[in-house]
């Protein structure tokens, strides 16, 4: 009788433990606001992030649709073909010397260097006017890009420093660093120096529109001197009661449902009322969490709540459950001891 009363306490003991431990770690997330609430503070944290961006252009077809070569400074090593219009004997095929020059018929040395296009061929013409022709119109075409670069940074499968040889589109650059690394993120974002205003400019290109939907607005002419940037794709965690917890890359439209789902549902000792989504709202400010149940999720809230990056989903242990989830108790010899197995082990 004494052995059994023993057994009895122990196992009253146990049961008290169980419940005090993982009813306190059911407590280290506090829901601090309802579904309402929480997506109007998101959604205020979101504009705020949209507002920084401002300095972040979207392309349009008129800035970078097509190349202007204008715009393009000439340098050492590129190969440009200028015609003069008026007579074919005048046309010819050159690259820039290393000191900046052309040889053209008729005018032997050129100074070209640090001149765009336009500003070449009016040079050329104002030399043909003053011996040769009246009214010369010259065309230059540039066929080779060499004297500038493009550095590509980031999620690429062969990130790096690449001559610019030829015009190309953005998915031709992408081509030449091999591809896309699996972790790359749905935007690129070019930078581009101006030289009409001495100052770098930010364009945001959307590669969901560009890659998945085959908007080719998005497919923009890369120009040298171009540095274009892919960060990898957002990711979220989940842990707690589930039953694969760890860290989800995001795709786009994610909710939710989604996530818990990729990590495999929720476990058997999960408590189904005590579902948490935990948001960081920025630098400086608290994190939001979002306390959900079962019902939730399995009544809209879980298809239409989409997951941001950085979010966290914890899905909270039902003491009981965990209990009695766990591979049983053993009784040592004559009762003299008594184990448990965690679940989550």
């Amino acid at each position: 009788m004494q052995i059994i009363k023993t057994v009895s306490y122990r196992l009253l003991s146990l049961v008290l433990v169980s419940v005090f431990v993982f009813g306190c770690a059911d407590e280290q997330f506090v829901a601090n606001t309802d579904l309402g609430q929480f997506q109007q503070v998101s959604q205020a944290a979101e504009k705020q992030k949209d507002q920084a961006a401002d300095a972040v252009q979207k392309p349009t077809v008129a800035s970078l649709g097509a190349a202007d070569v204008g715009d393009y400074i000439l340098g050492p090593g590129d190969l440009i073909q200028v015609t003069v219009f008026e007579t074919k004997d005048l046309d010819t095929v050159v690259r820039v010397s290393s000191r900046g020059q052309i040889s053209l018929p008729l005018l032997d040395s050129v100074d070209v260097r640090n001149l765009t296009a336009a500003e070449a061929e009016e040079k050329i013409e104002e030399l043909l006017k003053v011996k040769y022709l009246q009214d010369p119109h010259v065309s230059i075409y540039i066929k080779e890009h060499v004297s500038k670069q493009i550095t590509l940074v980031g999620s690429f499968k062969k990130p790096g420093t690449y001559d610019y040889v030829a015009k190309r589109k953005l998915l031709d650059v992408v081509a030449i660093a091999e591809g896309l690394s699996e972790k790359a993120g749905s935007s690129a974002y070019i930078t581009r120096f101006d030289e009409k205003t001495n100052k770098n400019i930010n364009y945001f290109i959307d590669l969901d529109e560009l890659i998945r939907k085959g908007n080719m607005e998005q497919n923009i002419t890369v120009m040298g001197g171009d540095v274009i940037f892919i960060p990898e794709t957002g990711q979220c965690f989940v842990d707690g009661a589930v039953r694969k917890p760890g860290t989800y890359p995001l795709r786009s439209g994610m909710t939710i449902a989604e996530v818990i789902t990729l990590a495999g549902g929720l476990a058997n000792y999960a408590d189904s009322d005590k579902i948490k989504l935990i948001r960081h709202m920025g630098d400086g400010k608290e994190r939001q969490v979002l306390s959900l149940s079962r019902n939730d999720l399995l009544g809209g809230v879980g298809d239409t709540l989409l997951i941001k990056d950085q979010d966290i989903v914890f899905a909270e242990s039902s003491a009981s459950g965990t209990l009695f989830s766990g591979s049983g108790f053993t009784l040592g010899f004559m009762g003299t001891g008594v184990s448990f197995t965690n679940p989550k082990k």
